[in-house]
């Protein structure tokens, strides 16, 4: 089977140090997005079966297109790539059937192994989620994640519930539901604690 790989990252040592991995193991084409639209228009321009995906984009969230994704392209392997605690985001596997979720900060011997199983369309065993009790942010739902950037880029109530496409209620009761869960008091304090925990925006 023609291999082909789309790389999601606007980073571009990163984009060039995967493609130079993804080329040791002979894949067909690789292809590149910067931004969630750029994503999207790719994927509707090519036939990809293997899609690497960051989950912060300069335009946005990845997170809010990969039920899209899943749906349109069913047959789209998809690993994710982010700088992103694992312990917080690593439960978007179970709820995306993703293959995996890969640390950017992971070594050079568990890059090459994740991807070539990747590649191969082999399973890795990995824990998929699990709650840190040390990081606050574990506890957050994938919708609450969503919300979490726009909050940390400053977005206001009105503004995340057009961008999502939800009423402005659902996304109070949820911002309201971020900040029990972490037990911030305050914006300031919400931003520190993502500071603190590593949570990029």
């Amino acid at each position: 089977m023609e291999v082909k790989v789309l790389v999601a990252e606007d980073h571009s040592i990163v984009k060039m140090g995967l493609t130079a991995i993804l080329n040791k193991f002979k894949v067909s084409y690789v292809g590149e997005a910067n931004t969630c639209n750029d994503l999207m228009t790719e994927l509707g321009n090519q036939t990809y079966t293997h899609l690497i995906l960051d989950i912060i984009l300069p335009d946005g969230n990845s997170l809010e297109y990969i039920e899209t994704i899943n749906e349109k392209y069913p047959q789209l392997s998809i690993l994710v790539h982010s700088m992103q605690p694992f312990e917080v985001y690593g439960k978007i596997i179970n709820k995306f059937n993703l293959h995996s979720y890969l640390h950017k900060g992971a070594s050079e011997s568990e890059i090459n192994y994740h991807l070539e199983l990747f590649i191969k369309n082999q399973p890795l065993t990995i824990k998929k989620g699990v709650e840190d009790a040390e990081n606050p942010f574990s506890t957050l739902a994938v919708r609450e994640l969503e919300i979490l950037h726009y909050l940390l880029n400053g977005y206001r109530t009105k503004e995340i519930a057009n961008l999502l496409g939800l009423k402005m209620n659902t996304v109070s009761t949820i911002k309201s539901n971020i900040f029990d869960k972490v037990k911030a008091d305050s914006f300031t304090h919400l931003l520190q604690l993502a500071h603190v925990h590593q949570i990029s925006y």
